[in-house]
């Protein structure tokens, strides 16, 4: 069951990289591993298109980069087929709220959720706090079936497994 997921501390950095690197906005990206396998390998920043929507349709997407995020539907569509190219499935989506706590949001949620239900109940959504340019904590989010909500596995910062 995925919810047992190893996270190693390369992969946790990396993605902690990448949340400070593009702070102030937020961050957003997949983790993949070996099917079937609980192990998360390979880490794929994701562009944020939020800004670029925001910009082409700002009633639609009223919110900049700053706070939501819009993966980059084609570079998606390339690390997903990669992954299955070469046996490996998506094990992880992530994204950072900056100057923000480390929660599951209403948004993040109805993201998560576009019918009501996650379309795969084994992905879990990572979101990273970042303070003032600096990672603060995170946590990784997993559909439990039977409250039909996410529940939380809090990760520690700079632990060998997280």
């Amino acid at each position: 069951m995925a919810k047992n997921l190893q996270i190693s501390s390369y992969v946790l950095d990396m993605m902690i990289y990448h949340a400070e690197k593009d702070y102030p906005n937020e961050t957003c990206g997949m983790v993949i591993g070996p099917k079937g396998k609980e192990n998360a390998i390979g880490v794929f920043p994701i562009p944020n298109l939020q800004d670029e929507l925001h910009a082409r349709d700002p009633e639609r997407y009223p919110r900049k980069a700053t706070s939501a995020y819009q993966m980059d539907p084609k570079e998606v569509r390339i690390v997903e087929k990669e992954a299955a190219s070469k046996g490996f499935e998506l094990k992880i989506l992530y994204h950072s709220h900056p100057d923000h706590g480390v929660y599951f949001s209403e948004e993040d949620k109805a993201m998560a959720c576009p019918w009501g239900e996650p379309s795969d109940f084994n992905v879990g959504y990572l979101v990273i706090g970042v303070e003032k340019g600096k990672a603060n904590g995170a946590s990784l989010f997993y559909w439990d079936e039977d409250k039909k909500d996410f529940f939380e596995r809090k990760l520690k910062l700079n632990s060998p497994l997280a």
